[in-house]
């Protein structure tokens, strides 16, 4: 089984987007598969039956939703488990960048491509403020580059199942979710700028939202082949039980917010 590091990060990579992609942030939304906002439940009291109504659909949303991701990972689970998947942790400080970091089922991982997954993780590191050069970010990139490359092994294990399934993505499908991108970006210009910022080219980050796109169709068609609709369907009790649970966790919040405001007044 995966720890729990990389099942956070293969996670969002799959949710979210790949690792080039993902320097856009409020871009990622753009993704059908970007998992929906938490339901807007009310702060009413538990129990108050129309709120509970009016949310049901998201609370049933939201727990399809984590269903199908705990699906997809047990799926990733026996992918890893069947491949012939070989990778040479102890050989990553040495060798140019053509060195061969990893095979999957005889496919090289070239060094160089762990090097750019590194760095883009360094403009998200800067994103949230965190010098890439500090000791800080060096230490978490150390500690992260085991996971970045079982992340780009995995990928690639997804790659090829899609291709053995006759799965394709368009170059039409690929520019339209590009143009989605640049509209985001507020415009071509700008996004061609942050791109440039980011270190990435154009041919990079629509490669990236093939394999992206290619991944997305593989996973949904897994889940329509191999999984019964009952399987994503819940109960009442399942529901309300979401619903208390959030509403619990508003309240906290409240208080929270509630003693900081208190605090603040005292000052």
């Amino acid at each position: 089984m995966f720890n729990k590091k990389f099942v956070i990060i293969i996670t969002s990579l799959l949710v979210v987007g790949f690792i080039s992609v993902a320097f856009l942030g409020g871009c990622a939304g753009l993704t059908d598969r970007t998992a929906e906002d938490e339901p807007a439940v009310t702060a009413d009291v538990p129990g108050d039956e129309s709120s509970f109504e009016e949310v049901k659909p998201q609370l049933e949303q939201h727990l399809r939703q984590q269903r199908e991701q705990e699906i997809i990972m047990n799926h990733l689970d026996e992918l890893r488990d069947d491949a012939q998947v070989q990778t040479h942790l102890d050989d990553l400080d040495e060798g140019d960048e053509s060195a061969v970091v990893a095979s999957v089922n005889g496919k090289e991982i070239l060094k160089e491509e762990l090097i750019t997954m590194e760095e883009q993780q360094k403009q998200q590191l800067a994103m949230q403020g965190l010098d890439p050069g500090s000791e800080e970010a060096e230490q978490m990139m150390e500690e992260m580059r085991p996971d970045l490359l079982e992340n780009i092994v995995m990928v690639a294990l997804l790659e090829q199942e899609a291709q053995a399934e006759g799965i394709t993505v368009g170059d039409d499908a690929v520019d339209e979710y590009y143009q989605q991108f640049a509209q985001q970006a507020g415009g071509e210009e700008l996004l061609e700028q942050q791109l440039e910022e980011a270190g990435i080219s154009e041919d990079d980050l629509k490669n990236d939202i093939y394999d992206q796109m290619l991944v997305e169709q593989y996973m949904d068609q897994y889940i329509a082949e191999n999984v019964p609709e009952s399987e994503l369907e819940f109960s009442e009790e399942e529901l309300r039980e979401l619903y208390k649970q959030q509403q619990e966790q508003m309240e906290q919040q409240m208080e929270i917010e509630e003693e900081l405001e208190n605090m603040e007044i005292e000052q």
